[in-house]
């Protein structure tokens, strides 16, 4: 099933949309033409050209046989709403373009003011429970950059489904047993541990064990110390009481504190989150109970064939008799939807476990009906650094806690730049831009598509960035603040007379569309949409910034702008909400 299959409900939340296609029907079914018909109804690319423009006489015209103008003017002929359009032009090939009236947006002002955050988001009758995996660390080595794609991406999906008005579960699904942490385990045994090594910070304390672990991969080759490493894992998965066993937990607990400080950095909570090491032994049991049938034994292992399904093959127990990580992978299925009855599970990972999960999701169908269609996998792109991909076996790996770092810096220095706050206010101020510049920076590719880390770029207060976004909510929210101003809603009547000229209708507009680009962004799992729209908005506002003035403007032009400065500050919060980032009142 593809994703947007999911998502039954009427996708069209726009009521100008709505309300001009029942006009073409109505036209059609006057003519005679056709009772039933499939058309685009869509924004055209020069906004001269009218606000909505149908293809309905073209898609008619293959049907026909007949000339798609000739068809086009008969159903502008019969379509008429005073209250709605304000005139109708055909173009060729065949299109019906429709301006709207400037009161119909300037309603849609209205709403924005009245319902502020709730503008844009949407209620469901019978919300249906979405659960988004994302995150997915493991535990004994440290958070790197593709755990903050993963994590940024599926925090920025939840807040989409959520507004859509779906019952969203995020959650979290972290490796704390396995090979990588018997390699650490050893490795923090070699290195010993410092005296007040419980007292260090946190990420200090996972870039010492870290680089445990990068010492046992590299010492992994040696057949002696395999065997000690094996050993461990063994022990770890027997639950044995061994000083190695108890080491792995305590190195468990200092990742955990790692994972959640970074966590909490990113604006991310957690409704569930499932260790490995809890599924493990219904991982074996599925395993064992379809021997024979999904899985068959090859040399001492246990094993899914996927060549008879055209999908590659993977070992689901060891030769040892330890679940592997897919075997895991089935459990937590299975517990996730004991948990919470799920509508639909996204799993989003990284490009090169694709096949993998193709896997993963038959095998899952196969076994229980209940899958089927309802556990999708989203891979998505590598972070890239220098146009290169790294290893985290070989310590070269981007660290999440080194990337945030470094984008604090910059955005501090950059703050400075602009005014030099006192130190509290640097701080919080340099936090927010350069997690919004990061959040942007990751959001606006779509999913499977790489993104080259550079700082320098997407901290950035102009072009195509966070900072900028940003930037312009702030500028909305000085003018907002200068003109003391408390009741905008009293504005209201002067948008009647106010709110005229090419750039105030160009960014009157635009604010309209945001509840379409937010269902859109929803449907499509696509939060780039919501990055492009942002872009958009901020150019345009700040074309009204430039050439209309607000606080010097006669009265009626004042009020009226005044109204649009809020609705625009408004709507720019709402969306950058959608991709978790907050805004700030100074920069």
């Amino acid at each position: 099933m593809e994703i947007k299959d999911f998502f039954q409900e009427n996708t069209t939340v726009d009521f100008a949309e709505k309300h001009l296609r029942g006009l073409v029907a109505e036209a059609i079914k006057k003519l005679g033409i056709a009772s039933a018909l499939d058309f685009m109804l869509e924004h055209p690319a020069e906004e001269t050209r009218g606000d909505y423009a149908a293809n309905v006489a073209m898609v008619l015209a293959r049907q026909l046989k007949k000339n798609p103008l000739e068809i086009a003017n008969a159903i502008a002929d019969k379509v008429s709403s005073p209250t709605l359009i304000e005139k109708i032009e055909v173009r060729a090939p065949g299109f019906i373009n429709f301006h709207l009236k400037q009161a119909y947006y300037k309603k849609e002002l209205a709403e924005i003011l009245a319902q502020k955050e709730k503008y844009g988001s949407f209620e469901l009758n019978e919300p249906k429970k979405i659960m988004v995996e994302f995150g997915q660390p493991n535990t004994h080595k440290a958070f790197h950059i593709g755990h903050l794609r993963s994590a940024l991406s599926g925090l920025a999906l939840a807040k989409l489904f959520k507004n859509s008005g779906y019952a969203v579960i995020k959650t979290n699904y972290y490796g704390d047993i396995g090979m990588q942490t018997s390699k650490t385990t050893w490795g923090m045994a070699q290195k010993a541990l410092p005296e007040d090594f419980d007292n260090w910070d946190k990420h200090k304390r996972m870039k010492y064990i870290d680089d445990a672990y990068v010492l046992a991969s590299e010492k992994f080759a040696d057949k002696k110390i395999e065997i000690e490493i094996r050993k461990i894992n063994r022990d770890i998965y027997n639950q044995k009481d061994t000083a190695a066993t108890r080491l792995h937990q305590k190195i468990k607990k200092w990742s955990l504190e790692h994972l959640s400080a970074v966590f909490a950095d990113l604006g991310i909570v957690y409704d569930k989150q499932y260790p490995e090491s809890e599924v493990s032994e219904k991982a074996i049991k599925i395993v064992e109970e379809n021997i024979g049938g999904i899985f068959e034994k090859s040399e001492g292992a246990i094993i899914y064939n996927g060549e008879k399904d055209g999908l590659a093959t993977w070992v689901f127990r060891t030769s040892e008799g330890n679940p592997t990580y897919s075997a895991k992978d089935l459990a937590l299925a299975f517990q996730k939807f004991e948990d919470y009855d799920l509508d639909l599970n996204i799993t989003l990972t990284s490009v090169e476990q694709t096949d993998y999960f193709k896997a993963v999701i038959k095998i899952l169908e196969t076994l229980d009906g209940k899958f089927k269609g309802k556990y999708l996998h989203i891979p998505f792109g590598w972070v890239l650094r220098a146009g290169k991909k790294t290893a985290s076996r070989m310590g070269g790996s981007v660290k999440g806690t080194d990337i945030l770092q470094e984008a604090y810096k910059i955005a501090k220095t950059k703050i400075k730049e602009l005014k030099d706050y006192n130190k509290d206010e640097k701080g919080e101020i340099s936090k927010k831009v350069a997690l919004a510049g990061l959040k942007f920076l990751i959001l606006s590719h779509e999913f499977h598509k790489n993104i080259n880390y550079n700082p320098q770029k997407f901290i950035n207060f102009e072009g195509f960035s966070g900072p900028f976004i940003l930037y312009s909510y702030v500028r909305a929210r000085s003018i907002l603040q200068k003109s003391h101003t408390k009741n905008l809603e009293a504005k209201l009547p002067s948008l009647s007379s106010g709110l005229k000229s090419e750039y105030e209708l160009k960014l009157l507009k635009w604010l309209a569309r945001y509840p379409q680009i937010a269902r859109r962004a929803c449907v499509e799992v696509s939060p780039h949409l919501v990055c492009n729209y942002l872009y958009e908005l901020s150019q345009r506002f700040n074309q009204f910034y430039a050439t209309c003035p607000v606080l010097t403007a006669s009265e009626t032009d004042k009020n009226a702008r005044l109204a649009l400065t809020a609705g625009a500050a408004q709507v720019l919060k709402n969306a950058l909400g959608l991709l978790g980032i907050e805004t700030v009142e100074k920069m």
